[in-house]
């Protein structure tokens, strides 16, 4: 019995320190502090023919439509021939 009650003083003082060292204002990866200025997207510029930028999310599909972050609208991405 005695260990058992050991056992759950070591448990809730290691979730009460657990608890209070992650306490942050913010997320962070590593050592880098993450703000709301910073992305959850990988971009990829595509530069149309008269040289107007698209920025794309993670990858382009290609004969399909993507979202163009740029201009806010589903645009279709095709191959130049």
């Amino acid at each position: 019995m005695e260990t058992l009650k050991l056992l759950v003083q070591v448990i809730m003082l290691l979730s009460s320190t657990l608890m209070l060292s992650s306490c942050t204002s913010g997320w962070s990866v590593g050592s880098f502090e993450l703000s709301p200025e910073d992305s959850m997207y990988t971009f990829l510029e595509v530069v149309d023919q008269d040289s107007t930028s698209h920025f794309y999310a993670d990858r382009v599909r290609i004969n399909s439509d993507n979202w163009c972050f740029t201009h806010n609208q589903w645009e279709s991405v095709r191959e130049h021939e």
